[in-house]
């Protein structure tokens, strides 16, 4: 997973959050199985996006990942509520997010890790090894 709960609630508002993790409206607190469940979602459209270039998981998690994981997750949680209208930023945002990972996907941007071709090349090297040299006695040119 690219984020966490606590980060998706410290970027959100708290209030909209409740409204959208919940199917009871007079609910207070944040059901965090749902906001669990949009986390997973949104990592596993990511993945989806990165398995042919990337090997996975990811040694360390770029911003630009986090921030659309963000951006998927909470467009997921929009999308439960068909009955609303899903703000124009919501969408913006998921779409700049689609947009950007088939660019990742098909490398015309690059995440600054190595790459699964760039692996494997490092993977098929040798190391370097220790090198042993034989040589002749010098000659003996002093009278030349």
């Amino acid at each position: 997973m690219y984020i966490t709960a606590e980060m998706l609630i410290a970027v959100f508002s708290r209030n909209i959050l409740v409204q959208l993790s919940n199917d009871d409206s007079r609910a207070t607190e944040i059901a965090l199985p749902v906001i669990n469940t949009a986390i997973q979602v949104a990592s596993e459209r990511i993945d989806a996006a990165l398995r042919s270039r990337y090997q996975l998981p990811l040694s360390e998690t770029p911003t630009v990942i986090s921030q659309h994981c963000l951006s998927l997750a909470r467009y997921w949680l929009y999308a439960r509520r068909p009955e609303t209208k899903m703000p124009e930023t919501v969408k913006d945002t998921y779409q700049q997010a689609i947009k950007e990972l088939e660019q990742i996907a098909t490398g015309k941007l690059h995440l600054g890790v190595a790459t699964l071709d760039e692996a494997r090349v490092d993977d098929l090297l040798p190391d370097s090894g220790e090198f042993k040299v034989r040589s002749p006695q010098k000659l003996n040119t002093d009278g030349y």
